[in-house]
């Protein structure tokens, strides 16, 4: 429980505003508590006005915003639960959009449980205030985080980030499917056609986007998708579903923004994996379902009796249950409840996509932290023996040799003197913290990004910036600069303790979306960030600049990517990467 209270306790909190002033536009502002929004074919909805931010900060500037809308069919009841959305049904009249939807079903440990509901697949729009809705904006659409199992709209405050633009923008958010109810990898989803819900649900709010963002004052032909941990995976996903190789049909969005994610983080196994099948006869078991890899006949009636089960259970039974078998999962890190390889939008692994040149050419800004890994690895590890064997366990694909040249890698800090990952005296942190930590953030967030930068950049040719985010917020000692840390200072948090940090972060991060490239408008005095451009025969990116965004006058500047280039050729290494499932 309290694992998963602390995967989204920090982002929770990051709930913002801004101290920029935002531009306007001359023309007559629309009313929107009295001017409805007209979706063709679905339906229309008054908004409100919003003057504060999710933490109940001031905004600067009021924005204009509609609530809890409805993107999709609702997946409750035996009909809908476990199957893919499809889009909302029309209605007559005018709805108000001036509230914030229920979030979907997760631990009462992340969201009280009065906030949750099955019915949980709905949008907010924020737009800059006094500008006509006739006057199309660029969009950008945040994924949450999460870990796929928790998380809402309050992980992203786009009012706060509409406000702080220089710029006039829309901001989207949204939820989607989590936990078991999003993504239950197993052979009788594979064979239903019912993986990777959650994914598709996104899919679905990406396409009511395209269809209905106009009506808003958004223009559909200049879309970020964004998304910071989980999320940053789930753009991942979709930025590299172009399976084509050619833009036959319109993307959906124009340019993506990954932060702490890709495509390649940690791993995603097929259905049928050995993980899978135990978390998911776990699953049935706490549901009291019958297991799925006992069930199989030629007839498919107990594949029936399986669903029935699956669609008829309780939903606080789903929740005790997802919540039960995350937990037991969590130490070695091999989280149930992920997007499945093999699965609807990740038919290809997300390294094959990028050797084959299947994914969207768009450009991307691509960030991580220093120190991804220190605050999810465990801290008692003393011995080279239970480093080892951490990773037999949690990649137990790896060969011998693999591990062998893992070990020195990475080498032991008891008996190396010369090792970089020399025991620190953190409280209750073990001999080996550290380089499993490094290890670990290495393979799950650090070496992924740089590999979706630099495939971008120097196979595609594409329009790619990177980052090192190394600002401490007083994390304690032993966390360094942990995983989410960036979070609140992408849409300028009020209360973030770094206030330049917050404003220069969120002027890049703004700049690239109203304009495709993150200096146009940058926060004035803030430097220009580098284009990711390895030079020619560099397959590591030791050679391209990136940005290392630190606080004070000369903190945030350009450096080389050469951190720790060979074991990230490690990671990402293509013969290694299916037995990553990467």
């Amino acid at each position: 429980m309290a694992k998963l209270r602390d995967l989204v306790s920090g982002a929770a909190t990051f709930l913002a505003v801004l101290c920029q002033t935002t531009s306007a536009s001359a023309a007559v502002a629309d009313d929107v508590a009295q001017d409805p929004v007209k979706l063709t074919g679905y339906g229309s909805f008054t908004g409100t006005t919003l003057n504060s931010t999710i933490s109940g900060h001031a905004l600067p500037a009021p924005v204009d915003a509609w609530l809890g809308i409805d993107y999709a069919t609702q997946p409750t009841g035996p009909a809908r639960r476990f199957r893919p959305v499809g889009p909302p049904k029309p209605f007559t009249g005018v709805r108000a959009a001036s509230a914030y939807g229920k979030a979907c079903i997760q631990d009462a440990a992340a969201l009280d449980v009065d906030s949750q509901d099955e019915a949980c697949l709905y949008l907010n729009v924020f737009r800059t205030a006094g500008v006509a809705r006739t006057e199309k904006l660029p969009v950008l659409v945040w994924v949450h985080g999460g870990a796929f199992v928790a998380g809402s709209y309050r992980m992203f405050d786009g009012a706060s980030f509409a406000a702080s633009s220089t710029e006039p923008v829309v901001v989207v958010n949204f939820h989607y499917r989590l936990g078991a109810l999003g993504s239950l990898p197993s052979r009788l989803f594979r064979d239903e056609g019912l993986l990777n819900l959650g994914l598709r649900d996104q899919r679905e709010l990406l396409t009511f986007v395209q269809r209905h963002i106009s009506s808003f004052g958004g223009d559909p032909d200049r879309v970020t998708l964004g998304g910071q941990s989980a999320g940053a995976h789930s753009v991942g996903i979709h930025y590299s579903h172009n399976y084509a190789g050619e833009e036959e049909e319109k993307p959906l969005f124009a340019r993506v923004i990954h932060q702490s994610g890709s495509v390649t983080a940690r791993s995603f196994p097929n259905a049928t994996d050995p993980l899978c099948v135990e978390q998911m006869n776990q699953f049935m078991s706490h549901l009291g379902c019958p297991q799925d890899d006992k069930n199989k006949n030629n007839n498919g009636s107990d594949d029936a009796a399986t669903l029935e089960c699956l669609r008829t259970a309780d939903v606080g039974a789903i929740r005790s249950a997802t919540v039960a078998v995350y937990s037991a999962f969590y130490a070695a890190l091999t989280w149930p409840f992920q997007p499945t390889q093999g699965g609807p939008l990740f038919e290809k692994y997300g390294s094959v996509s990028g050797r084959e040149g299947t994914f969207h050419r768009v450009p991307s800004l691509n960030t991580h932290v220093t120190n991804e890994g220190n605050g999810f690895v465990p801290g008692d590890l003393e011995t080279d023996a239970q480093f080892l064997d951490y990773f037999r366990n949690s990649l137990p694909e790896l060969t011998e040799a693999d591990i062998s040249l893992l070990r020195d890698l990475y080498p032991d800090p008891v008996s190396d003197p010369s090792s970089p990952y020399h025991r620190v005296d953190f409280p209750g942190k073990g001999a080996l913290f550290s380089r499993l930590a490094t290890a670990w953030g290495d393979y799950a967030y650090i070496c992924p990004v740089q590999e979706t930068a630099h495939v971008a950049a120097s196979v595609a040719g594409l329009a790619t910036w990177k980052a090192r985010f190394d600002t401490n917020s007083s994390f304690p000692a032993w966390q360094g600069i942990p995983h989410s840390a960036d979070a609140q200072y992408a849409w300028d948090e009020p209360s973030a303790q770094h206030r330049d940090v917050a404003r220069l972060y969120h002027g890049y991060f703004s700049s690239f979306v109203a304009s495709g490239d993150p200096n146009k408008h940058r926060h004035p005095g803030s430097p220009a960030w580098p284009a990711y451009e390895p030079a020619a025969g560099d397959g590591s990116g030791a050679s391209a600049l990136q940005l290392v965004v630190r606080p004070g006058s000369n903190g945030t500047r350009p450096e080389r990517d050469d951190r720790r280039s060979e074991q990230c050729l490690y990671w990402r290494d293509p013969e290694r990467a299916a037995r990553l499932h990467k």
